[in-house]
């Protein structure tokens, strides 16, 4: 009850501003045809043309590019004008249909294209009063489509680029944020988690949203170069929270840490301005900052050549020095791009070669689906219940691949269901007729579609009713009837928590099995891949890496939301760990190469590959594990080494060869720098070995 409690209350938190402008447009889009109908006497025509305008914009998506957008709409006009078609052709056959709309639930479950807005068409046609002949009301079903397709695209030559633009904005500006935490004190795990994958989020989404236009060669190339940039700068920041804690923790008290956090404030505020339009231009600030901490970082220099201060701290201020200044040079080359801008043209939306259906991948999902469907179906076929299709569509739109998920859908879908039929009946009761039906139809077009991508919990709150209140304008709504209706959305909801429990498929733990072993291989090739420092296969391996890694985070979510299932805690922390081991891996790809003095460099990473492909043997073939090698002797020896170095190299520096590059400097440079991420990498490495690894 608790956690249904607090889901409640985040399903009803409001994540932004309502789009007031948008539920506005799509409320006028849907009372229109009602009252043009109303007033010609063709009640019925105009609910179908409303209901047809409803089912559209249902599967309409505001954060798409208008092209996209454009298509998304049309698509969904037409397959709802299909379902209509189906749904009456089937009306003379109950039991035939009743397996009919169950098959149309599981296709839709199986191929996007056939979505939820057609299954319902279906649905809701075949429960409608005769009376309109088939082609009418498909042809009047595809008007009341076209006509919300057209309100909603009409400013489409003014903000075509907004959803660009927004994506771009978003993903900079998390950016920034994850820039500012990095160069700070240390924030907790939950938090840095939190900021990383909020930036990893939006500039995936920013990606995506830059697939969806259609511009020039030239301006293609633009954004790619951009995407890159941010790329650039999310891997530096990664690598400048590493080496900030290691440069931390040998010398907590200096002067540097202050001006880092300067010159990270500087260049996250020059980066939020090169993606907001009208920002503040601070680039030239931002690089003077870091012009500020690279004095520093020498007068450091100087003073660990004289003794003054240890070596490897300014070996490791040398490499933060290095860091600031790419992504300096990043956020400058942001800043030009966006002023640049990519240009395009205000052209009509391409209609392509329909492509191969996509397959879905929700399992069993869609089996017990058509399965639900249909036996609501035939219960209220042998009921002869009048408000049937309340029943039905509540199973329909109720039951998600997930057992948890189908429990927190039913509970909203009941509390909206009561909410908006129990209003409706309260305004009806006192002002009873279709003008004030309308006027309470709009109002929840309005407020639904105002919150649908701000709460989940209101649009369900609104929207539930919505397409039930349209099929049936032209019955007369009292008290009996609302209470009917209401009961009607229990009793389905209770159906497909049933069906959802019985029909469960069980085993889905052992799937695991397979998930663990891929995140191991993968992030063992990952370090395998550091130790030939070849920088395009090593990101290639973090990326296919973290899909591993989210591939297992996903089969955790699905065991959690299993009747009475619980993702084991420890996977949750080897999750955790494989991050840790990506981040560390991008940290030690950003130091200079290792050379010949650069000792154990090598050994270490070997050491951690073995180990985890060892454990992911033993996970594949229940076989034990090898023993583990000295990895903490290791670590020494390549502190002992670090020490060794600085000694040589302060006697260079003794002899006059402070300015020169030799042998030991190099070495120097890349053992100091690297060992934080060296030692991190390998204690993390460890850790998901040892979480993942089978238990006695």
């Amino acid at each position: 009850m608790r956690r249904i409690a607090g889901a409640l209350r985040g399903d009803f938190a409001l994540a932004a501003r309502p789009a007031w402008g948008y539920g506005l447009l799509c409320a006028l889009a849907i009372c229109l045809p009602l009252v043009a109908g109303v007033l010609s006497g063709h009640v019925r025509e105009g609910a179908a043309a409303a209901l047809g305008g409803y089912l559209t914009v249902f599967g309409d998506a505001p954060g798409l590019p208008y092209g996209a957008r454009a298509r998304k709409l049309l698509l969904t006009a037409l397959m709802a004008t299909l379902g209509v078609g189906l749904g009456q052709l089937i009306q003379p056959w109950p039991w035939l249909a009743a397996v009919v709309i169950g098959l149309v639930a599981a296709a839709g479950a199986v191929w996007p294209v056939i979505n939820t807005p057609a299954v319902l068409a279906v649905t809701l046609t075949y429960f409608a009063p005769m009376g309109m002949g088939l082609p009418a009301r498909m042809a009047i079903t595809a008007a009341g489509g076209l006509l919300i397709t057209a309100l909603v695209l009409v400013l489409w030559p003014v903000r075509r680029l907004q959803p660009l633009r927004t994506a771009f904005e978003e993903a900079g500006t998390a950016l920034a944020d994850l820039l500012v935490a990095a160069g700070r004190a240390p924030l907790s795990d939950e938090s840095w988690e939190s900021l990383r994958r909020r930036a990893v989020t939006t500039h995936d989404d920013a990606s995506r949203a830059f697939s969806l236009y259609r511009v020039s060669q030239e301006d293609d190339r633009a954004l790619e170069r951009l995407l890159t940039t941010m790329d650039r700068i999310f891997r530096e920041t990664i690598a400048l929270r590493v080496l900030r804690v290691a440069a931390v923790q040998e010398d907590p008290d200096g002067e540097w840490v202050g001006v880092l956090d300067e010159t990270t404030e500087a260049l996250a505020h020059a980066l939020r301005g090169a993606v907001t339009p009208g920002g503040p231009a601070t680039v030239p600030e931002a690089m003077d900052a870091v012009g500020r901490f690279a004095d520093l970082n020498e007068e450091v220099r100087r003073a660990a050549h004289a003794r003054r201060t240890p070596l490897p701290v300014a070996v490791l201020l040398g490499q933060i020095r290095r860091c600031l200044d790419r992504v300096g040079t990043a956020v400058r080359s942001i800043s030009q791009q966006a002023e640049e801008a990519v240009e395009v043209g205000p052209r009509l939306p391409r209609f392509t070669r329909p492509r191969r259906p996509v397959l879905s991948t929700s399992g069993h999902h869609p089996v017990r689906l058509g399965l639900a469907v249909t036996l609501a179906m035939a219960l209220m076929l042998l009921t002869h219940e009048h408000y049937a299709k309340w029943f039905v569509v509540t199973v329909l739109v109720s039951l998600r691949p997930a057992y948890r998920d189908t429990v927190d859908r039913v509970t909203l879908r009941g509390i909206g269901t009561a909410v908006g039929a129990a209003g409706a009946a309260v305004v009806l009761a006192i002002a009873p007729g279709h003008t004030y039906l309308i006027v309470f139809i709009g109002l929840c077009a309005l407020l639904g579609f105002a919150f649908r991508g701000v709460s989940y919990g209101y649009w369900t709150m609104f929207a539930t009713p919505l397409s039930l209140m349209l099929s049936d304008f032209a019955l007369p709504l009292d008290w009996g009837a609302a209470a009917a209706r209401v009961t009607l959305t229990a009793a389905g909801g209770a159906l497909a928590l049933v069906v959802a429990r019985l029909l469960w498929p069980r085993g889905h733990r052992a799937s695991l099995t397979g998930r663990i072993v891929d995140t191991l291989e993968r992030h063992a090739a990952l370090v395998r891949a550091l130790v030939d420092r070849d920088a395009k296969k090593v990101l290639e391996r973090v990326s296919k890496a973290s899909e591993a890694a989210r591939l297992l985070a996903d089969s955790l979510d699905r065991l959690d939301k299993e009747p009475g299932g619980s993702a084991p805690q420890r996977l949750r922390d080897a999750v955790t760990a494989a991050r840790r081991v990506r981040d560390n891996a991008l940290a030690l790809l950003a130091v200079p190469a290792p050379v010949e003095e650069s000792g154990p460099t090598v050994a270490l990473l070997d050491m951690v590959t073995d180990r985890l492909e060892d454990v992911a043997e033993a996970v594949r073939t229940g076989r034990p594990l090898k023993r583990a090698d000295d990895f903490d002797h290791v670590l020494d020896e390549l502190g002992a080494h670090v020490e060794r170095l600085a000694e040589r190299r302060l006697d260079e520096v003794a002899e006059g060869a402070a300015d020169r590059m030799t042998g030991v400097r190099r070495g120097i440079m890349h053992a100091a720098a690297a060992r934080p991420a060296l030692n991190a990498l390998g204690t993390e490495a460890l850790k998901l070995a040892s979480l993942t690894a089978p238990r006695a």
